[in-house]
């Protein structure tokens, strides 16, 4: 599902965020992303999320080279896939149920399927019962997993976290680790940028391992 074949990614000033990237995911795969900071862990993701483009090499997803996208169709990649982030990106003057709602809204759904795929996504994430609180009213793992739900609400076949259980104490960690757990197991490709070794060791998936931005270990808990 994803291909990175020869990718390089080169910052203003000559800083190189990555360097000779070569890996393929599989659909339904769950993979860790780690290394230590400034190993381009981030920057891999953003590559994927097309946040950024390679300055050298083809990043693929579903065969299509996104350095190849016009405008039109970079978007339509953004909308098919959910992004989690560190520091959650929810807009506090809204309640939970709108922030779910909000990928939806833009991609033009009818409001009964809003309500519906919502409401659906918030049972699955364990807060069907706060729709109507505002994200300051929750703990900092309810507000992670708000941010689970909306990048769950439009059906992406990949999600792609950054970081996702960095200002979370380790119990909640473990908790949003399983969560993307069930969502692999359900058929949906996770990638996960992470510098918690202990939490991924725990985990037992695929590691990708960076230095430098480049590719020094592909771990597989399974042929170990």
């Amino acid at each position: 599902m994803i291909e990175f074949e020869g990718v390089y990614k080169r910052y203003q000033g000559g800083l190189t965020g990555l360097a000779d990237l070569n890996f393929a995911i599989q659909r339904g795969e769950m993979v860790f992303v780690t290394g230590h900071s400034g190993a381009g862990k981030s920057t891999l993701i953003k590559l994927i999320g097309l946040l950024e483009r390679a300055s050298r090499g083809q990043v693929r997803i579903d065969g299509k080279d996104l350095n190849q996208l016009r405008r039109p169709d970079a978007q339509a990649h953004r909308r098919r896939l959910g992004m989690v982030f560190q520091d959650y990106r929810l807009l506090n003057q809204q309640p939970v149920f709108d922030n779910v709602a909000l990928p939806l809204r833009i991609a033009g759904w009818q409001p009964a399927e809003i309500d519906k795929r919502v409401r659906a996504v918030l049972d699955l994430v364990g807060l069907g019962n706060r729709t109507a609180d505002f994200p300051l009213m929750l703990s900092g793992g309810e507000q992670q997993r708000v941010g689970i739900a909306r990048a769950l609400a439009p059906r992406p076949s990949l999600i792609i976290a950054d970081e996702p259980t960095g200002n979370l104490d380790p119990k909640l960690a473990t908790d949003v680790m399983q969560l993307f757990v069930s969502l692999m197991q359900a058929g949906i490709t996770v990638v996960v940028a992470s510098h918690d070794l202990h939490l991924i060791q725990r985990m037992k998936k695929r590691v990708l391992v960076l230095d430098k931005g480049r590719l020094i270990d592909d771990f597989r808990p399974e042929a170990a």
